[in-house]
């Protein structure tokens, strides 16, 4: 057994145990249609017969790359995802846009951070989720290096069952498993944000999110404090 099967069969037992803890109506997977949250979303695929019997929060910035909508839209029909987008709020959207039409940007940055949460916020309490699944990882930011594969939050448990994984360790599960991705990993992406605040990394030895927009990752645990994943 590889050391990626044993990740994967470690991923699959935290699943497991996720399921014994909690209603499969009571549990949400987190997808940004991203490398990371794909493979969760095909390690739990696997694991139940080819079928996801959870429902899937997508968190729409409205700013995300028309790859990441192609791709969303794709595989919500191809695996037949139980889908809910989930829309920034409105007054979140407003405040963003009218910051990008009097030129600030930094704000405008604060904002649609802010907004991601809100948004989770509002989607945990209308759906009641008592059980979400992340597809955080430790290696990607210092701010999730000390995560634990279960989290109690205020109201819900954060489940992490790929926090072992490295970011070798993802692209090896997808080619092997054949898993689908977006094409933008294909031009240098090496992880995905919002369109405006994410670019390309022509490095190959940069850091994974060197391509992520600076100040957010400055203040990654003060976002995780707010809900952030």
């Amino acid at each position: 057994m590889t050391l990626l099967d044993k990740k994967v069969k470690k991923s699959h037992q935290i699943i497991k145990k996720t399921t014994s803890m909690f209603d499969s109506k009571d549990i949400a997977i987190a997808w940004t249609g991203g490398k990371d949250s794909t493979v969760i979303l095909h390690l739990v695929k696997t694991l139940f017969n080819g079928l996801i019997p959870f429902q899937i929060m997508f968190n729409d910035s409205t700013v995300e790359f028309p790859e990441v909508y192609k791709f969303i839209k794709e595989i919500k029909k191809d695996w037949k995802l139980k889908l809910i987008w989930v829309k920034h709020l409105p007054n979140d959207l407003k405040a963003y846009e009218n910051a990008l039409k009097n030129g600030e940007k930094e704000p405008a940055m604060e904002i649609m951070r802010i907004a991601k949460i809100n948004a989770i916020k509002y989607t945990l309490k209308k759906y009641k989720f008592k059980a979400i699944i992340s597809g955080i990882r430790k290696d990607e930011h210092e701010a999730r290096s000390k995560e634990t594969y279960f989290s109690k939050r205020l109201n819900h448990m954060r489940i992490h069952p790929i926090l072992d994984f490295t970011f070798s360790d993802i692209w090896n599960y997808i080619n092997e498993f054949h898993v689908p991705y977006v094409s933008l990993y294909d031009q240098g992406y090496k992880s995905l944000g919002e369109a405006p605040f994410t670019k390309p990394v022509k490095d190959k030895k940069a850091p994974e999110r060197a391509g992520r927009e600076a100040t957010k990752e400055k203040t990654m645990n003060r976002l995780r404090q707010l809900g952030y994943w």
